[in-house]
């Protein structure tokens, strides 16, 4: 079974509704896909309660209509709503809502496959706007950003890891900015869009942190420009002074 994506399962509930009651054939022809295929869409609805099967009709219920009419809206809460009554979908929505996971850790948390996460992280993209992939794990980012000391704190422990790596035979005191931002990112839960806007705040503080740019024959020279964004993180590497 391949996953599948929000607008083809709105798709089906559609044109059960417009048929009132369709059957396996109507949604072969309607959508041009093969049996096997419209057999998989239609039983993925009737698993999420969007419809009901009677002998070879499906109809759609209740939570279908209400479903099909958030999404036609563009109420993506009340499609959230919606969706939050099938188990594996408020399931994965719980664990990523705490921590950052792998889609292979999130299959043996959840005891779901492959196709089934997938098809989920596919239908959180379009109800929450705070969906994150960020090098292998998959987060909801926090709506509340946390203090400035929480963020230094795990901002230091990152660049000590990170640090402990030799280069040419020294320890390395200058770290890219892009790989400590995507470990800070999903320790704390944070966009790139956040963690810029909290190291910004970090650098205007008094905190012992400066920016710098890689120079000529890899020399590192103080960030002209103090302010920082994802677009330059590449560009930019932090120095904790002691």
């Amino acid at each position: 079974m391949r996953p599948f994506t929000l607008s083809r399962l709105v798709d089906v509930v559609r044109l059960v509704r417009t048929l009132h009651g369709a059957r396996v054939e109507d949604v072969e022809e309607a959508l041009m896909v093969n049996r096997d295929r419209a057999v998989d869409l239609l039983s993925q609805a009737e698993e999420m309660k969007l419809l009901r099967r009677d002998g070879e009709l499906y109809y759609s219920t209740i939570l279908g209509n209400t479903f099909f009419e958030a999404y036609i809206n563009g109420d993506r809460a009340k499609l959230d709503e919606v969706l939050n009554e099938y188990k594996p979908y408020y399931a994965v929505k719980s664990i990523i809502s705490q921590k950052s996971v792998s889609v292979d850790e999130l299959k043996v948390l959840t005891n779901l496959t492959e196709v089934a996460v997938e098809m989920i992280l596919r239908l959180l993209q379009y109800t929450c706007d705070n969906l994150c992939f960020m090098n292998g794990k998959v987060f909801l980012s926090v709506r509340e950003l946390p203090e400035l000391a929480e963020f230094y704190s795990a901002l230091r422990k990152v660049y000590f890891e990170l640090s402990k790596s030799s280069q040419w035979g020294c320890s390395n005191s200058f770290i890219r900015v892009d790989k400590i931002a995507v470990s800070v990112c999903q320790e704390l839960r944070l966009s790139m869009d956040d963690f810029s806007k909290l190291l910004n705040k970090l650098i205007g503080s008094n905190a012992a942190v400066d920016l710098h740019s890689e120079g000529i024959s890899y020399d590192f020279l103080p960030f002209a420009d103090r302010r920082i964004n994802p677009a330059s993180y590449r560009k930019c590497y932090i120095r904790l002074r002691d």
